[in-house]
């Protein structure tokens, strides 16, 4: 296997010596120097006194557990990445383990397949942890104010790890564009993400795509292998499909049928206008999908948040869209003062048609033109793939409200008010139902 980095060094910490010996002879093979500790303490020492490109430890030991060391690593040696070893399908662990700082996990058994591309995105990452922060693809990453600042936070720690990410933006804040920007900054970085919009698809051909085995070639998780998926509007998902998507990445495992189950290595990252916790309560989000997918949530500011540094933005946007003409004092004065309900995509779209418009060297105040009808159409709420009516002029809780009253209703229906199978069918449960009902009046 062919390594990033030169002569790498690597720390074992398990309480057994089955465990132990297992690791340690595997990376000796890789020509991986190794140590190897028993316990909390012994684990102490070694970091104390040496340095490692990665560490890998158990969760469960004597003197203590590997959260600790999670902890202790993340703060005092944040360059390097650590691993947790989980018991097959504890995802509350891994995902407790990937929130304190952990850089990525490995189930029991160890494939060898999953050992070795552990190490290749850990050693990938330790590499390249000196590489220049100011360097941003999008331009309204750039700017000193506070949001955006809160925003580059937030991408720091998700280039850390290869836990799951949750990008919220309002309309027209580029959430698709800032998660290709989280896979370029990862270790998964060679390799191409792949990309899914639920809303484009029926739920039958969503499902078709992520777990079919008539032709792997265009089965979506086969090809995110090594890298990152990508997904928009994943409430759209239908339940078996998030319940399988749950399946694949707890254990980190295809199921394929007839087949033999297939190792995949996917990091998944959301994209969502709303808050993925209101399609969870309006139960079109299942509540153990959801819990596994939060262990990092990055948020795209909107311009309305930008005010103090959105002259800068506007100038950053001027210099790639009308690098040969200035804005004048008042229609610089217009671009302030107008909200940019459809964000930086609405921005673009203005400064283009007057860079269009303008007959001289300056844009002034006529040459700008806030036509929202392209947007509006865009926004204009339809009739969803799930049969569910538009908005209209209800507030989004009532919204939401009426939404979860129409599926529990159907599915109670379904089973003939049998609770207990109502809320297997909308993967929630039993208590979550009942309370729901009394809630919301349904009789």
């Amino acid at each position: 296997m062919e390594l990033p980095i030169e002569n790498p060094k690597v720390l074992v910490i398990d309480d057994e010596a089955d465990i132990r010996h297992l690791l340690a002879m595997s990376l000796v093979q890789l020509n991986i120097d190794v140590d190897c500790a028993k316990d909390v303490a012994e684990a102490m020492m070694h970091l104390k006194n040496n340095t490692y490109n990665l560490c890998i430890t158990d969760m469960k030991l004597p003197d203590g557990n590997g959260l600790s060391i999670v902890e202790h690593c993340h703060k005092e040696i944040p360059h390097m990445p650590i691993a947790v070893i989980t018991a097959y399908g504890n995802s509350d662990i891994s995902v407790k383990a990937m929130k304190l700082g952990a850089f990525d996990f490995l189930s029991k058994p160890i494939e060898l397949v999953q050992l070795r591309q552990l190490l290749r995105n850990g050693f990938k990452y330790y590499s390249e942890k000196s590489q220049n922060k100011d360097q941003y693809p999008i331009d309204y990453l750039h700017g000193t104010g506070e949001a955006v600042s809160r925003l580059k936070t937030q991408l720091e720690k998700a280039k850390k790890t290869n836990a799951p990410v949750i990008v919220n933006g309002s309309k027209g804040t580029k959430k698709e564009e800032l998660a290709k920007f989280i896979h370029s900054l990862s270790s998964r970085s060679d390799y191409k993400e792949v990309y899914l919009d639920c809303s484009t698809l029926e739920p039958e051909d969503a499902e078709k795509l992520l777990f079919s085995t008539d032709d792997k070639e265009a089965n979506i998780l086969l090809k995110a292998h090594n890298s990152s998926l990508i997904i928009s509007n994943i409430h759209l998902l239908n339940k078996f499909s998030q319940k399988k998507l749950l399946q694949a990445l707890e254990n980190k495992t295809l199921i394929l049928e007839n087949e033999k189950d297939t190792l995949i290595d996917v990091r998944v990252i959301v994209c969502t206008e709303i808050p993925l916790e209101k399609y969870v309560a309006s139960l079109h989000l299942r509540e153990d999908l959801f819990f596994r997918l939060d262990v990092l949530q990055v948020f795209a500011p909107s311009i309305e948040q930008r005010s103090d540094d959105f002259e800068e933005l506007i100038e950053t946007y001027r210099a790639r869209l009308t690098p040969d003409k200035s804005i004048d004092n008042k229609a610089l004065r217009k671009l302030l003062s107008y909200k940019f309900p459809f964000n930086y995509r609405e921005l673009e779209k203005v400064l283009i048609k007057a860079n269009s418009s303008s007959l001289s060297e300056t844009i002034e105040l006529e040459d700008l033109e806030f036509n929202h009808t392209d947007f509006l159409q865009n926004a204009e709420p339809k009739q969803s793939k799930n049969g569910l009516s538009s908005r209209g002029d209800m507030s989004l809780d009532e919204y939401i409200e009426s939404i979860e009253i129409q599926e529990i209703r159907a599915a109670l229906d379904k089973t003939r008010w049998n609770r207990t199978e109502a809320a297997k069918l909308l993967g929630i449960s039993f208590r979550t139902i009942r309370y729901k009902i009394k809630k919301l009046g349904i009789d």
